[in-house]
């Protein structure tokens, strides 16, 4: 992720490498106590630092997305504007990479591991998303094919949260809209992958493919 902070908000090296130390060492058991050190030495103006920073591990972490989930909760409860840094700065990020004109690997699998945390503190929270999943995939469809590559797994790992919601379920009609999406292009699609990326978030969701009914929205793009 490239920062994009102001002077003022960038940490003395003291509370830089105190940061580092505690969030390299933080597991379930100590997670407390490492939230209450951690508010301790960070005023309220570095708090934007603070979620960059977590970003960055988010978007190479993924084992430690249920952690960082928390950390975030915790966190949100001592500094107000904390989880809307979160959102605004995972949002941009992903926003950046879904307009690359090529969208490589490495950017492929930062995007996936977005989508999952993204997923957790909205969906698995029941929080309605603010991205536009089917537009998404119509405008890589027609424009940039060869982006669904990254973008089907992005937005599996978005939706496989669903599984943690009380309220955003598969049979929700915004949810059933995007899965008759992702059916069509399972049907439409030569790749391989992407039809297995389908195919793995069907039966992640529970979901039986062939009761669902296949969109028209794609072929519309042709």
């Amino acid at each position: 992720m490239e920062s994009r902070l102001g002077a003022k908000c960038i940490p003395s090296d003291r509370i830089s490498k105190k940061i580092c130390f505690i969030m390299n060492n933080i597991t379930e058991t100590n997670l407390k106590r490492q939230v209450d050190e951690v508010t301790s030495i960070v005023p309220h103006h570095l708090t934007r630092w603070l979620a960059e920073s977590l970003l960055r591990r988010v978007a190479s972490e993924p084992n430690l997305h249920e952690l960082y989930a928390e950390f975030v909760t915790l966190i949100a409860a001592h500094y107000s504007n904390f989880e809307t840094f979160i959102l605004e700065l995972l949002t941009k990020e992903i926003d950046r990479i879904l307009k690359l004109p090529v969208i490589d690997p490495f950017h492929g699998k930062t995007l996936k591991h977005l989508g999952a945390f993204l997923g957790r503190l909205t969906i698995a929270r029941d929080i309605p998303l603010c991205v536009d999943i089917k537009s998404l995939i119509y405008t890589a469809f027609k424009n940039k094919p060869d982006s669904l590559d990254y973008i089907i797994p992005f937005i599996s790992q978005i939706l496989k949260n669903t599984k943690y919601s009380y309220s955003i379920k598969p049979s929700d009609p915004w949810v059933k809209e995007i899965l008759q999406v992702v059916k069509e292009l399972h049907h439409i699609t030569t790749k391989l992958p992407i039809q297995f990326e389908v195919e793995l978030l069907f039966a992640s969701l529970e979901c039986n493919m062939n009761e669902l009914n296949s969109a028209f929205y794609l072929r519309r793009a042709k």
